[in-house]
């Protein structure tokens, strides 16, 4: 009896560490399994990361600027007489920069949007950049002599392009131009550029809002006039000048147009901007659907 009984419990000893040793294996294959995975789901996450990485990359438009001419003389003039109305000097400046990007196209676009500056009127013509420093040499000579034989206070004409920034696949740019060629002030302006980034295009007013509505679009710029004005008499009127201007851009708050100097305000009063919220533009069918998206998680 009692040799059976050590029997059996040497029996029952041997399954414990028969099932021991399973359960061990079966443990240590489970952990095995466990690491493996967690690295797997760690290379997906690097992989994640350089994607998102890469993205970013792609989407961060990287600018350094570039001056294409700069040149600046002060003309100093004889004093005829006491009273002459003669100035003592005169100054020409002659400034024009641009930007460069990490792609070629977007380059070749804003030179020659800038370009166009120059040859919008049709009196000149210049073709690439070459052409374009060229003609910059021969306006800083005329304008040296023009000072010089007129007296004048000055001439000076400048160009330069900027980036503001980009928002989904809509990046903006600005062309700003001040000049000065006689008179009691200079005049300036400011150009915006909004390019698709995808389909590597400028875009016009007639791209962003639905051009069946351009009347709707001009009523709701001439109540945000209005309002802007405090109840004050208008500088132009609806229908004698007031229109919907080319220049604009995407803000947090929606569509904002921006006006020149004297086109709906003083010169004092500077460019001024009338924004159309997302809501009225969204209530009265004015954006185009695509455009849409850029109401939503807007970064400043």
């Amino acid at each position: 009896m009692k040799k059976l009984l050590i029997a059996t419990l040497i029996a029952g000893s041997l399954m414990l560490t028969a099932c021991d040793d399973k359960e061990k294996t079966a443990l240590s294959e489970q952990m095995q399994k466990q690491a493996q995975t967690i690295e797997q789901l760690n290379e997906q996450v690097k992989t994640l990361e350089k994607q998102v990485l890469d993205l970013a990359e792609n989407q961060t438009i990287r600018v350094e600027p570039e001056v294409l001419f700069e040149k600046s003389e002060t003309i100093k003039f004889d004093k005829k007489s006491a009273d002459s109305y003669t100035p003592e000097s005169g100054e020409v400046k002659v400034n024009v920069k641009t930007l460069k990007t990490g792609e070629d196209w977007l380059t070749d676009l804003l030179l020659n949007e800038l370009i166009r500056q120059f040859t919008a009127s049709g009196q000149v013509k210049i073709e690439n950049k070459q052409q374009l420093v060229e003609w910059l040499q021969a306006l800083y000579t005329d304008s040296v002599k023009e000072v010089k034989d007129n007296e004048m206070i000055g001439s000076s004409t400048e160009f330069s392009v900027k980036y503001l920034g980009q928002r989904e696949n809509i990046a903006t740019f600005t062309i700003s131009y001040s000049g000065y060629s006689g008179g009691a002030h200079g005049m300036y302006s400011t150009q915006f550029l909004n390019i698709d980034l995808a389909k590597k295009a400028l875009l016009d007013i007639d791209d962003v809002i639905n051009p069946e509505q351009h009347q709707k679009l001009k009523d709701l710029l001439w109540d945000a006039y209005r309002d802007s004005n405090n109840e004050a008499e208008p500088f132009t009127q609806k229908d004698g000048g007031f229109y919907v201007p080319k220049d604009f851009y995407f803000s947090r708050n929606g569509v904002t147009f921006v006006y020149p100097p004297y086109a709906i305000g003083s010169f004092s009063e500077g460019e001024k901007e009338l924004t159309i919220y997302w809501w009225q533009l969204k209530e009265n069918d004015l954006i185009n659907p695509q455009f849409s998206a850029l109401a939503q998680n807007i970064v400043e």
